[in-house]
């Protein structure tokens, strides 16, 4: 398994592992605002990751992307 394969199954497991203590903590329903606002943070937060991680894979497709960017003389 690749190293950023591991990553994603980590950033996974901690998901679960937030989710039960915000259950064992009773936060979705004593403090909701704060338990919406750690799902938001938590969210941009895997959002930013992922986006790191398959960065160099965006990158080289849309450079490859054929018809797209430049254009050729003639059209």
């Amino acid at each position: 398994m690749s190293g950023g394969r591991m990553v994603e199954w980590l950033f996974l497991a901690l998901t679960v592992g937030l989710m039960m203590v915000l259950k064992r903590l009773h936060y979705g329903v004593t403090h909701y605002n704060i338990f919406l606002l750690i799902l938001l943070g938590w969210s941009l937060a895997l959002i930013i990751a992922f986006r790191v991680l398959s960065g160099t894979v965006a990158d080289a497709s849309a450079e490859d992307a054929p018809g797209e960017g430049k254009q050729t003389e003639g059209t």
